[in-house]
């Protein structure tokens, strides 16, 4: 064998080696790329493999706030103190939506979490507890096929508290509910059952102890009753054509409750009676881009007989958050009597990235039955400005002064006649995405 016969042999065997390990390499499937989905706005794409488009969204908020964020409580606690104290506040959100032949399905939550530090500026039983146990929470939650829409959120007769974080007073809910809408040619028709323990209801009681007795520690007063189950229904209807915006809402409602004549001992408790209640209200808001780019006006007003959380007396932006001057044996939420609630709330756009606005509110509380000599006047008044130095990040300042006086159900003066004043500074800094 010569050289020349050895070199050929060996290049075909290194052919066919080659040939046969080619033939064991598995071929590589195409890439399924997401893509992006239009269909439903801005930031959904495509889940790989179907026709639903996801969002994802949420947001990171650091706060602190300055001032008698609780009428004094807090700075009793820390005499040579005006300074709140660091809060964390974590949301995330997602969406997903998809068309079907009965309309766009979509389903949405939004959960959310926050350090044990609490804000002290008006926070909520809700925050409260929240924050107490560190646990996270579903802030909003819903599912909707075309018209209609079901899960926890906005309650239907809320109008907005206005352009600033605090919110001025009135109603400012989140419940679990059902709700059908219609809409055409600028209007739209909407009605909601919702559950009435969202805005206070007591439910059955089953002999709760409401007062103790400040001397014995013992209980002084024994209850049994409360509301019936029956949820609230609210009606709406809005339209919107060129710069105006606007939402006229009615509510029945059965969260009021009325006292039995008993004793109110163990063997006698009082009965606490359902009383039917309703609400009306309405909200405006025009926009004066002709004035200046992006400013805004906005007014509302609402009026409510055994309606409290409507007018704004409870509720997330409340009165009641803010200050209660009835004894243990009764709360905002359930005490029969008439209530009203009116704001105003203007926005100016500096720049793009600067905005500010001034806000200003009212609510009134009169009792009848067994707290009718109760009587609650509050006002509100509140500044904000926020800066956008980059896209999705947010510095506010909110700055507002509150003046609650009164008359608890016993006609005792609650503090003095000058009501009690507070004043807050709240700072954030938000992340969203």
């Amino acid at each position: 064998m010569n050289f020349k016969t050895l070199l050929l042999g060996s290049a075909a065997a290194m052919l066919m080696a080659g040939g046969a390990q080619a033939a064991d390499l598995t071929v590589a499937e195409p890439v399924d790329y997401v893509k992006v989905c239009d269909a439903f706005g801005s930031g959904f794409f495509y889940s790989p493999g179907t026709d639903t488009c996801i969002k994802i969204g949420g947001y990171v908020k650091f706060g602190t706030a300055f001032g008698d964020t609780d009428f004094g409580k807090f700075n009793n606690g820390y005499a040579n103190s005006n300074w709140g104290n660091f809060y964390t506040e974590v949301s995330m959100q997602a969406t997903a939506s998809s068309v079907t032949e009965f309309g766009n399905l979509t389903g949405f939550v939004d959960i959310r979490a926050a350090t044990a530090n609490t804000y002290t500026g008006g926070q909520t039983f809700t925050d409260l507890v929240n924050s107490a146990t560190n646990a996270a929470y579903v802030d909003s939650a819903y599912l909707e096929l075309g018209p209609l829409k079901a899960g926890r959120f906005t309650s239907l007769f809320d109008f907005g508290r206005g352009y600033d974080d605090t919110g001025m007073f009135g109603s400012d809910s989140t419940t679990d509910h059902i709700q059908l809408t219609y809409a055409v040619n600028g209007f739209g028709l909407a009605i909601s059952v919702e559950d009435n323990r969202d805005r206070g209801a007591l439910g059955n009681t089953n002999g709760v102890v409401y007062d103790i007795d400040p001397i014995s520690g013992n209980p002084d007063k024994y209850y049994t009753g409360g509301n019936s189950n029956i949820p609230d229904i609210i009606g709406a209807v809005t339209y919107a054509s060129g710069i105006f915006s606007a939402k006229v809402a009615a509510a029945y409602v059965n969260e009021a409750v009325s006292f039995g004549p008993q004793l109110g001992t163990d063997e006698d408790p009082i009965e606490l009676n359902n009383k039917a209640g309703w609400a009306i209200g309405g909200g405006l808001e025009i926009a004066l881009d002709s004035f200046s780019a992006g400013d805004r006006f906005f007014v509302s007003a609402a009026y409510g007989d055994n309606a409290n959380s409507f007018t704004g007396i409870t509720g997330g932006t409340s009165v009641a958050g803010t200050f209660n001057p009835f004894s243990a044996n009764i709360t905002y939420s359930v005490a029969p009597g008439t209530s009203w609630s009116a704001l105003a709330s203007y926005k100016h756009v500096w720049t793009p990235q600067l905005w500010s606005s001034l806000s200003g509110g009212y609510a009134n509380f009169s009792g009848r039955d067994q707290v009718d000599l109760a009587n609650i006047d509050a006002w509100r008044v509140g500044f904000t400005t926020a800066y956008t130095p980059v896209k999705g990040l947010d510095l506010v300042g909110d700055v507002f002064y509150t003046n609650i006086k009164g008359h608890d159900q016993f006609g005792d003066v609650v503090n003095d006649d000058n009501g009690n004043n507070a004043w807050n500074l709240n700072l954030f800094l938000k992340r969203s995405w």
